[in-house]
């Protein structure tokens, strides 16, 4: 069995953090009203609905991916010849040059999109399953 979940959430990490006070006092309102238009099995059936979910990734979020990679800035060799300081640059350097040249991202998507993926909401966020 294989499984796969990634959790996506809303809005940037500026907009999450700023003016939290006012923002709990909003969304606290904001659910009161939606609580009282909706009836409890409804807004339960909402939040836990399971949609059907295809990964795409844009092309230039590739394209801007590898150049990042690219970028790197290396830091200097490490001074053993064994992995008690983390990971050789050698195999790091190599590993990016992997993803930055030859890695097949639209084979790895098909891999994905082979099997049924869907999305659920839970605690807020959206979840990313596999059904297997």
């Amino acid at each position: 069995m294989l499984g796969l979940a990634v959790a996506f959430s809303p809005g940037t990490i500026a907009e999450t953090f700023a003016d939290s006070k006012s923002k709990t006092t909003q969304e606290e309102e904001t659910m009161t009203q939606t609580s009282a238009t909706q009836p409890a099995a409804e807004q339960s059936a909402d939040q836990t609905a399971i949609r059907p979910f295809r990964f795409e990734a844009p092309q230039a979020d590739l394209t801007d991916l590898r150049q990042r990679i690219k970028a790197t800035k290396w830091p200097e060799r490490e001074l053993v010849a064994d992995a008690t300081q983390g990971v050789q640059l050698a195999t790091m350097q190599k590993l990016a040059q992997y993803w930055a040249n030859d890695h097949d991202w639209r084979k790895c998507e098909a891999r994905i999109n082979a099997v049924p993926n869907f999305v659920t909401e839970i605690d807020g966020l959206d979840i990313h399953f596999i059904h297997v």
